[in-house]
């Protein structure tokens, strides 16, 4: 988590300012602080914080520009590991961020609960809607990188096909609510490394479960039942004949 007492003298106030409202954010909520609550820590006036940002909302869409940078170095490709252990490498990787960060799930999860009203933080500062990202914007090579090793994996064997988006949205929704459900003190608190090794095997769970190959016989038997018109029971199978030898 960022610093508690609003960094070191000798860093720009203006990052300090970010440092403090992050690490607001992740104790009181993206609701909760004042811009007062921040430049007190800080030991500067309200007037200051006004010489870098424009209003509070200006502050929380920085915040989430930090977000958007780090997220979208996220899903490294790594050439020489096998595509099973590139993935998990990069789910250890995307959990030490969130957990590093607390404030960037209060974010994340914020935009998702004003659709059509309220500041959407993160929206606003990858330039564009979750959806658009996919295919353009800051966050873009991100997907690609992660649409490549899921690719690989499927040359592999070790993946079923599976569609990216897909996949990044199990991913990133089941790791937001184990931060904050059914309670969220993994988000208050520093977690202890066995809390974040557990974090990391738990969400390399979900990800290799949604992905194991599918067995054939499995995947035919699906397909035959989707067949099946409602309302009518599937054909008993019909008896074979026996032939008595004299």
């Amino acid at each position: 988590m960022p610093v508690a007492d609003g960094g070191s003298a000798s860093t720009p106030t203006r990052q300090r300012i970010l440092d403090e409202a992050e690490r607001l954010i992740a104790v009181k909520g993206v609701y909760g602080f004042t811009l007062r609550d921040i430049a007190e820590p800080l030991g500067v006036q309200v007037p200051a914080i006004y010489k870098h940002y424009k209003s509070r909302d200006d502050v929380l869409i920085e915040v989430s520009r930090r977000y958007i940078v780090l997220l979208a170095g996220q899903f490294v490709l790594r050439p020489e590991l096998p595509p099973g252990a590139a993935l998990r490498a990069a789910l250890d990787t995307f959990v030490d961020l969130i957990v590093e960060h607390p404030a960037y799930a209060r974010l994340a999860l914020v935009d998702f609960a004003t659709p059509g009203g309220g500041m959407e933080y993160v929206k606003l500062a990858a330039g564009g809607s979750f959806k658009e990202n996919f295919g353009g914007g800051p966050l873009a090579p991100m997907h690609a990188r992660l649409r490549k090793l899921l690719q690989a994996g499927v040359r592999s064997g070790d993946f079923r096909p599976a569609d990216a988006s897909d996949v990044y949205r199990i991913l990133k929704a089941a790791l937001l609510i184990r931060l904050v459900f059914p309670d969220d003190e993994l988000l208050l608190r520093a977690p202890s490394a066995a809390e974040i090794r557990a974090t990391q095997s738990w969400l390399w769970d979900i990800a290799a479960g949604h992905l194991a190959p599918r067995q054939p016989g499995v995947a035919v038997s699906s397909r035959r039942k989707a067949r099946v018109p409602q309302g009518r029971a599937p054909r008993p199978p019909s008896p074979k004949r026996t032939t008595s030898r004299a």
